[in-house]
């Protein structure tokens, strides 16, 4: 009873700050428009952007926040056993989210304020982005493995998550060390975003491996 209060409490959470960054993202870019952005507009002033960056941009944000803002119904295990078609059909429309928002993050990886730091750190992520659900979606569409599937959904939405904790992580270290330093720490939080992510879903992961009981980690999908 305590651990299914505790992962609620958790998902609660999650599902708080997905929403509450998916609204921020929505008044930001389509509200004031991308050219009224502070960080877009520093971006003017240190390179020569294409009309091809802004296009690339949108589609990045649009896909970002459904990916956000649906991908947490997919760890609601109620919804799951009630009706598995409306999980597969979230499904579907996070995975296109996430494989038009990869790709385009790829593209404005090259254009990641910090320089090759930044760049190597956003386009990893990327790409660990695409592969994790490249991995997550073979394993239960090849493999029938729905643990699998599972594990790798996991980490694929802490990657996700990526679009939260660069939103709480900028603010912090803006207040801390000042809005001169900016490129500075901005090239730890291209790293700092993620990787700490992927770690916490590994434990979660472990966690749940050693909690269930050898009777119930059946992996295949008959």
């Amino acid at each position: 009873m305590k651990r299914m209060i505790k992962i609620n409490t958790r998902l609660g959470v999650v599902a708080f700050l997905a929403i509450g960054v998916s609204l921020y993202f929505a008044i930001q870019y389509f509200w004031f428009g991308a050219d009224k952005a502070e960080f877009v507009l520093n971006k003017w002033n240190e390179m020569q952007l294409l009309d091809l960056w802004y296009v690339m941009l949108y589609i990045h944000i649009i896909t970002a926040i459904v990916a956000i803002s649906i991908g947490w119904l997919q760890f609601i295990s109620k919804l799951r056993a009630k009706s598995s078609q409306i999980h597969k059909i979230i499904g579907k429309i996070y995975s296109g989210s996430i494989v038009l928002s990869g790709l385009s993050g790829i593209y404005l990886s090259f254009y990641a304020t910090g320089g090759l730091i930044s760049s190597i750190g956003f386009f990893l992520l990327s790409m660990s982005w695409l592969y994790t659900l490249l991995q997550g979606i073979r394993a239960i569409a090849v493999n029938k493995d729905r643990i699998a599937h599972q594990k790798w959904m996991t980490r694929n939405y802490a990657l996700t998550f990526a679009a939260v904790t660069l939103r709480i992580y900028l603010p912090v270290s803006m207040l801390i060390f000042g809005i001169e330093h900016f490129n500075e720490y901005y090239r730890v939080i291209a790293w700092l975003c993620w990787v700490p992510n992927l770690i916490v879903a590994e434990l979660i992961l472990k966690r749940q491996k050693t909690s269930v009981p050898p009777s119930n980690q059946s992996t295949r999908v008959s």
